[in-house]
């Protein structure tokens, strides 16, 4: 990890192919390291349920056009 930099970022794939309701980003950014094509803009958000044993919670992520993702819990 560099400096701390971070995002919550959900696959678009995904986002289409469960069909979850999304919602336009309030501060909508460009996003660079995303691919070699100068990034792409940020513009949409989806809030998906997570459990992890009792634990609930929503999470908001940014939707981005991914084909591989990790979930990390915590921070570096």
């Amino acid at each position: 990890m560099d400096s701390g930099s971070s995002c919550n970022c959900c696959s678009a794939k995904l986002v289409k192919k469960i069909d979850f309701p999304t919602k336009p980003h309030l501060k909508p950014y460009n996003l660079q390291w995303i691919n070699n094509d100068g990034g792409i803009v940020v513009n949409e958000q989806v809030s998906t349920p997570i459990s992890i044993g009792k634990y609930f919670e929503y999470v908001l992520f940014d939707i981005v056009p991914m084909e591989t993702g990790y979930i990390i819990l915590g921070q570096p």
